[in-house]
């Protein structure tokens, strides 16, 4: 996960405490906080909280193995995938409020698709596939493909440019084909990974992408990113067996 970034910040701190509340009943508050606090870098949860309300420290990569430790001090068995997924959930919720053109589909929704009766969608109705595809990014669900590419992430050079050849949904390919397992070795990928996924992973990653409009003046599903050509056809013929 070495990928992996959070922007500390009130609300990422906030959504990270109701994620592991969700998953970690059985733990006491105070204790989780404390984790929570070691995961981040900090020697306490207090002093996390006022990094992120005065912004002091801004990006923070999470550290699992911290987090369970200071439980494990307690007598309290824990899970790095549950540290993990929660970071993922609250990162993917940060990218999305930060991005506002990104969906699940990628940038925007696309072209107005044909319905079985001959029509298009209206605009009220890609409105609405919108902000539902929004909905799906943010969601739980997307947690895995975003762990996921951002395992493969940690493995692809950046470069000072924004490259042609590194359309987003190739990339989303290979990264759902990628097999990677969590830090306990519990199963990751090969998994799903919509398009949007992707991007929000390489953005939280600290690529930077190169958005693109259609003839029609909608935007293409699709970004560029400034990374390795070379270093992604290794990776596809690595992973997928192709060549490109």
């Amino acid at each position: 996960m070495d990928k992996l970034f959070l922007r500390l910040s009130t609300a990422t701190l906030s959504s990270l405490k109701q994620n592991l509340t969700d998953s970690m009943r059985g733990i006491k508050s105070s204790h989780r906080c404390e984790a929570l606090g070691r995961g981040l870098g900090f020697r306490t949860y207090a002093a996390a909280r006022h990094a992120a309300m005065t912004g002091l420290d801004g990006i923070v990569r999470p550290n699992g193995t911290r987090f369970v430790e200071y439980l494990d001090e307690k007598g309290i068995a824990a899970r790095r995938k549950d540290f993990f997924d929660a970071v993922a959930s609250a990162a993917l919720g940060d990218v999305v409020e930060r991005n506002p053109l990104l969906s699940a589909y990628g940038i925007g929704v696309g072209h107005p698709r044909r319905k079985p009766d001959g029509r298009y969608e209206s605009a009220e109705e890609q409105y609405e596939k919108f902000q539902e595809g929004r909905r799906e990014l943010a969601s739980s669900r997307s947690v895995p493909g975003f762990l996921a590419s951002t395992a493969l992430l940690s493995r692809i050079n950046e470069t000072k440019t924004i490259r042609e050849g590194t359309g987003s949904y190739w990339l989303k390919h290979i990264a759902e084909n990628y097999e990677c397992s969590y830090p306990d070795n519990e199963k990751l990928g090969p998994t799903y990974i919509p398009n949007g996924v992707f991007i929000a992973a390489a953005i939280n990653s600290g690529f930077r992408i190169k958005t693109y409009i259609d003839e029609d003046g909608s935007y293409n599903l699709n970004v560029s990113f400034n990374m390795s050509v070379k270093c992604l056809r290794e990776l596809d013929q690595e992973i997928r067996g192709r060549t490109r």
